[in-house]
């Protein structure tokens, strides 16, 4: 679940572009926020590739950096409340209100009512995120690969969340999400790279809602 809650963190933090009436916060960073915020608000829906890479902090600083980065490949469907999330061997289904969380190596599958929480967003919540007071600033403008980029720094209000900032990159001439660092107190650090995104893609109903016939032999455990 951990991984669940990152990857619509990321999505999340395209939207919290704060208070305008913060003197801290940046009127520049909050403008290029507000653009690719309506930009994704105008999608009926999204769906896009990503790469997790996942940073443990070192035990000796000599040792190859490479040993403390795990990478995990993924996707992710938005639609309104629902969505549905891909990682490997493993599966969640969100229909706004019941939540599948499927498990390939233990052949079970668990069902539970959804409920957001600080840490959790469902993709109705991401776009009031800009409500609840996060600080930005722009920490970095660059080229790569010929295209203009920047990078913003955002500190979420609430300290008692497990990170205390997310870096967002944005392609400033499409005004996509290209890359979010995320940052845990614990040192470890969460780095989600969109590589495909495609919008209006056609779904259903079935899309995210778990279904059995499609999974034989698969256990469901109501803890509803």
């Amino acid at each position: 679940m951990k991984c669940f809650v990152l990857v619509i963190l990321t999505i999340a933090s395209l939207n919290t572009y704060a208070q305008a009436d913060n003197p801290a916060n940046d009127p520049e960073a909050g403008a290029l926020l507000q653009k690719v915020s309506e930009k994704y608000k105008s999608y009926k829906n999204i769906s896009a590739n990503f790469m997790l890479f996942i940073q443990r902090p070192k035990l000796k600083p000599d040792e190859d950096d490479r040993k403390y980065v795990d990478t995990v490949k993924g996707q992710i469907t938005l639609q309104a409340e629902k969505f549905k999330i891909a990682v490997k061997d493993q599966q969640i289904f969100c229909d706004g209100k019941n939540i599948w969380t499927y498990v390939a190596a233990d052949k079970e599958v668990q069902l539970n009512t959804y409920e957001e929480s600080d840490d959790m967003f469902s993709p109705s919540k991401i776009f009031m995120l800009y409500k609840q007071g996060y600080l930005y600033n722009i920490k970095e403008k660059k080229v790569v690969n010929g295209k203009n980029i920047t990078v913003l720094e955002m500190a979420p209000p609430n300290k008692k969340l497990t990170y205390f900032k997310i870096d967002i990159t944005i392609d400033d001439a499409s005004l996509q999400l290209v890359e979010s660092k995320i940052f845990e107190k614990n040192g470890v650090r969460y780095i989600y790279r969109l590589t495909k995104q495609t919008p209006n893609i056609g779904t259903s109903t079935d899309t995210f809602m778990f279904d059995a016939k499609k999974f034989p032999g698969v256990k469901l455990v109501d803890l509803r």
